[in-house]
């Protein structure tokens, strides 16, 4: 049996990127009967609003695409959804990351403190 060709990077960055951002959306209606979810080319300008992508549009729309192809998402009513593989996945790159994010969150929240205590010369 053929092994599935492995995610690039910048495919990896993008279904965790939809999956971040639907995860924090859909914290609002925790106690709710509904799910949030998002339009193509409204997660597009997202992403080239937050400039964290140097991608055209066309470019971002294709990757979406491609990730529609490999199953990882599917494209339903004019919103984007995960699909079994694409969350699980997601949800990999999550634990994968989780301790450099914790580690993140935890230096940017103590900056202060950290910052105090750090000897620091001139060069």
């Amino acid at each position: 049996m053929a092994k599935a060709a492995k995610l690039s990077d910048k495919h990896q960055f993008i279904l965790y990127s939809l999956y971040k951002y639907l995860t924090a959306i859909n914290r609002r209606f925790e106690n709710e009967p509904l799910e949030a979810s998002i339009m193509k080319i409204d997660f597009i300008n997202l992403l080239l609003d937050l400039k964290i992508v140097e991608k055209s549009e066309r470019a971002l729309y294709q990757n979406l695409e491609d990730l529609e192809n490999q199953r990882y998402l599917r494209y339903e009513a004019h919103f984007l959804k995960f699909t079994t593989k694409g969350l699980k996945l997601a949800l990999q790159i999550e634990k994968k990351n989780l301790p450099f994010l914790k580690l993140w969150e935890q230096i940017d929240k103590d900056e202060v403190k950290i910052l105090k205590s750090v000897q620091s010369y001139f060069k």
